[in-house]
């Protein structure tokens, strides 16, 4: 059996310590939000899914002392690390709460502006979430979010589709392609605005390549097993995940021959609604 196949991941303040390939997946988003944001003093902001405190600490710094910042996130370990961050960083404009965005701890018209760096695709209820940032945003106040789009890694699923299928096994495929559906579009995204009585006042879209040696390094990437693999081993039976991923780490691997390398792209978007 492949090692990565055995991966669990294991919480606590030793790991989030060494936290680096989600702020590191992060970035691209993060700095195509800081692209396209608009920054003015005096503002309320607000940081929905803060995490670790990637891109709150930096939009810290560069808002300055005239705003006041807030990171919301629930889980406990990362907040922890978001709060040294605070401290080693000296901010005195930011505040970390420990919490869920489907129940914001404030109060009606009291937020200038809102953002989520790659937090829409991981709401449970994201249209709980919409509705309530539209509750604590004051008038003309806004929403800006990134986000990776459906077409996400399209050279890894088209694989993962071939190598179900020479294995007979294409019973399996409408699980894998829900899973890859689940990445929003920008019409999609954008209903969640709309939905809320958020108006869509604009949008941007680019794309990044994510590249490696091969598949068996790609399956094995620390962050690949972070971030994915969990879910994808719920996809299939469990008797059948050793035949399934060996299969599939050799269509990746031959890919990769022919290919000089697997290069996955990585279709992202900035969205900014008003209310």
């Amino acid at each position: 059996m492949a090692d990565y196949l055995d991966y669990k991941f294991e919480d606590s303040e030793s790991f989030v310590s060494t936290f680096d390939e989600v702020p590191l997946w992060s970035a691209a988003f993060g700095l195509l939000l800081l692209k396209h944001l608009e920054l003015k003093p005096g503002l309320t902001v607000l940081d929905i899914g803060s995490g670790a405190g990637f891109p709150l600490m930096e939009l810290a710094g560069r808002m300055g002392s005239t705003c006041k910042l807030y990171g919301i996130d629930p889980w406990e370990n990362a907040n922890i690390r978001a709060k040294q961050k605070i401290n080693n960083y000296g901010l005195t404009n930011v505040e970390i709460i420990e919490g869920s965005a489907e129940k914001i701890p404030f109060k009606e018209n009291s937020v200038d502006l809102i953002v989520s760096n790659l937090g829409v695709n991981n709401f449970e209820n994201p249209a709980l979430v919409f509705a309530e940032c539209k509750r604590v945003l004051k008038p003309e106040g806004k929403l800006a979010l990134t986000s990776n789009l459906n077409g996400h890694w399209k050279e890894f699923y088209e694989l993962f589709y071939r190598s179900l299928k020479q294995q007979g096994k294409e019973n399996l495929i409408p699980a894998l392609k829900r899973d890859e559906a689940h990445r929003g579009t920008t019409e999609s995204i954008s209903k969640l605005f709309i939905d809320q009585g958020l108006k869509v006042t604009r949008y941007a879209t680019e794309s990044f390549d994510m590249k490696f040696v091969d598949g068996t390094a790609f399956l094995n990437h620390h962050f690949t097993k972070l971030g994915w693999l969990s879910t994808w081993l719920t996809l299939f039976p469990t008797e059948e995940l050793n035949e399934i991923f060996l299969g599939l780490e050799t269509n990746l691997n031959t890919y990769s021959q022919l290919n000089r390398g697997l290069s996955l792209t990585v279709p992202m978007i900035f969205i900014e609604g008003k209310k």
